[in-house]
């Protein structure tokens, strides 16, 4: 997920700060940065929140709509 990576980068936010912040492993925020793997619904919005709104829902439909 591009928009992730780009607001990590941006602020400096390693994945591992900022999966303590939205609540799940490392490897998990690894794995939505590289695209493997989409983020569930509550996810989305708390990573929406996290990031204070860079990271919008729609982004995380675009992607997908892109991967179909």
């Amino acid at each position: 997920m591009l928009k992730l990576k780009q607001y990590l980068e941006k602020h400096r936010i390693t994945h591992a700060a900022f999966a303590e912040i939205v609540g799940v492993s490392q490897a998990t925020v690894n794995r939505y940065v590289s695209g493997e793997r989409s983020p569930s619904k509550k996810m989305i919005l708390k990573i929406k929140e996290a990031t204070k709104g860079f990271v919008k829902v729609t982004d995380w439909y675009e992607q997908m709509d892109r991967a179909a």
